[in-house]
């Protein structure tokens, strides 16, 4: 299977051939033509039947197009699911981001024309643009929100916010403007929209597999499982799975998962045991290329056993919970919005909340709050140039809301590099918690309401009322997996201090003594921000991929015409 992507070109009208990529097959050809690539499933390309062309790509939970032909804001709210809106008139193209940059789109000027895509390496490849080193700049410095705005991972090419209306006109410059207006709601009304939001994307998925997966491990997977099993039509059945260290038949997330199909679930569980060749940093050289570095980049031998696991059993569409810890769980980083707000006692009273949780004193996590949010830290083997490169990410006077709609839209944007990791496999990765409805819902409360330190996700265990089991509504912690990465850093520790003297180096990004340094320490087992060291360890391997792998061929001629099956 080839990795899944659409685009288009807008030129001039004189023109008379415009740039494809070779093997696509297009949704409509003329003045704005536009075409897809990859082995899509049927329901995730939908064009509106009529003279009108209008096409929705990725899941929608929508039976009836017609919503689709409308030019306003929320297209992509309106409805459950991740999906992009396209439509061509008789002046212009226009695309509708999703919210949640689960379709990341992304534009480059070629010839006299545009070209908007939702691959940017596969962009990369027709305008011969190398890699961006603000962009890695940004994104080593602050690895959970890298490169707010316009950038991409690679130069020249454009990066459109997600939750936009892009017109392209021919002879002008792209329009962007902000197309979804965020909701504001009560908390039962919030929760409300969650669970409809959460189970129309589920649904969309599953009854569009031809045998459907899911993880189950905690309370956000476990979410995701249950909402999938009631969407499964036999003679079909789910299969859910459980990653857990070999030998070990107990622990968190295997005994909640246990617990919760024995009990609740008509589902075939399989579990995938982790031995010392899956440890972090094993088997990087055998990494893929994918639009920038994937979350998953440093478990990569731990992610391709499970791919091939799924693989082996026939599964075409797998579920993760990826994003419900950033939606739903915010922790002490709201309290500087209850003090700008002048929300006194609640402040008081949440902070020394958050201090008994800590086992910690209340007035460091007060002062903070008043002072306001400080700047990230750099790690210490980022360079002053690293610095000065990289674009500004957080304002200090962003509130929380803002900040967790910045963070849920990176992880919907880096989780479709392991997308497209997952569909060199044959599988579909899909994950419910960034679909713009759902994003809208979690986001229409404050953060003190989805989340607070008596109450583990309590806009989501609220939301599946009657539908969690005990096991998984009850579950109020994650597995640490510390150890396991010291290990890995041990195991692999050679190859890992290779990795210092390389790409981000030449570029001046980052100082080889001071990462061997980090990495020799992490594999000490010293205490070690692996959310700091790993995205640099994985930006350099994303690197090394992108600089090994055949650039996507695009042709000047015009792709012979394969008509996509209309549906309505």
């Amino acid at each position: 299977m080839t990795a899944c992507w659409f685009g288009g070109y807008v030129g001039h009208q004189s023109e008379t051939d415009w740039p494809g990529p070779k093997g696509s097959r297009m949704l409509w050809a003329g003045r704005f033509p536009v075409w897809c690539s990859g082995d899509w499933p049927g329901s995730e390309i939908r064009i509106l039947p009529g003279r009108q062309r209008v096409a929705v790509i990725g899941a929608c939970a929508a039976g009836d197009l017609t919503f689709a032909a409308r030019d306003e804001h929320g297209l992509v709210t309106e409805h459950a699911g991740s999906y992009t809106v396209i439509q061509a008139t008789a002046e212009e193209l226009r695309v509708f981001t999703d919210l949640g940059f689960a379709w990341p789109v992304y534009l480059a000027r070629c010839g006299s024309g545009t070209v908007w895509c939702s691959s940017a390496r596969m962009l990369a490849g027709l305008t011969g643009a190398k890699p961006d080193p603000a962009w890695l700049a940004a994104a080593l410095i602050d690895p959970s929100a890298p490169a707010q705005g316009s950038r991409s991972p690679f130069e020249g090419i454009e990066s459109v916010p997600p939750g936009s209306r892009i017109c392209l006109r021919p002879g002008r410059p792209p329009a962007i403007t902000p197309a979804v207006r965020m909701t504001r709601r009560s908390r039962p009304e919030a929760a409300s929209a969650l669970r409809s939001a959460l189970d129309g994307c589920v649904g969309t998925w599953i009854r569009s597999a031809k045998r459907p997966g899911s993880n189950i491990s905690g309370l956000d997977s476990g979410s995701v499982c249950m909402l999938a099993v009631r969407h499964v039509r036999p003679p079909a059945r789910l299969t859910a799975v459980t990653v857990h260290p070999a030998g070990r038949d107990d622990g968190a997330d295997l005994s909640c998962a246990c617990r919760a199909l024995r009990h609740c679930m008509p589902a075939d569980h399989w579990l995938l045991p982790l031995g010392p060749e899956h440890l972090p940093g094993t088997d990087l050289d055998q990494f893929l290329a994918a639009d920038e570095p994937p979350p998953s980049t440093f478990t990569w031998s731990r992610l391709a056993a499970e791919f091939a696991l799924l693989a082996r059993l026939g599964i075409d569409v797998h579920l993760t919970g990826d994003g419900g810890d950033t939606l739903f769980y915010p922790g002490p980083g709201y309290l500087a919005d209850l003090a700008r707000s002048g929300h006194w006692l609640r402040l008081a009273t949440h902070t020394q909340g958050w201090a008994r949780l800590q086992k910690s004193s209340p007035w460091p996590l007060l002062a903070r709050a008043i002072r306001g949010r400080d700047q990230l830290p750099r790690a210490p083997w980022i360079t002053g140039l690293a610095a000065e490169m990289a674009p500004r990410i957080r304002s200090r006077d962003a509130d929380y809301g803002q900040l967790t709609l910045l963070e849920i839209q990176a992880v919907g944007r880096s989780a479709r590099a392991d997308a497209q990791l997952a569909e060199t496999f044959g599988i579909m990765l899909r994950n419910p918690f960034t679909g713009s409805a759902v994003i809208d819902a979690a986001l229409s409360v404050p953060a003190w309401e989805r989340g607070d330190p008596w109450h583990y996700k309590p806009l989501l265990t609220d939301a599946l009322e009657g539908l969690l089991p005990p096991a998984i509504a009850g579950r109020t912690t994650k597995g640490a997996f510390d150890a396991e990465h010291h290990r890995g850093m041990r195991a692999n520790l050679p190859a890992l201090l290779s990795l210092a003297d390389g790409h981000l180096a030449a570029l001046g990004l980052v100082n080889p003594p001071r990462l061997r340094a980090a990495v020799r320490n992490a594999a000490a087992g010293l205490p070690t921000s692996f959310g700091l060291l790993e995205p640099t360890l994985a930006a350099e391997t994303w690197l090394r991929a992108i600089a090994q792998a055949p650039q996507h061929a695009w042709s000047r001629c015009e792709i012979p015409i394969t008509a996509v099956q209309e549906r309505a």
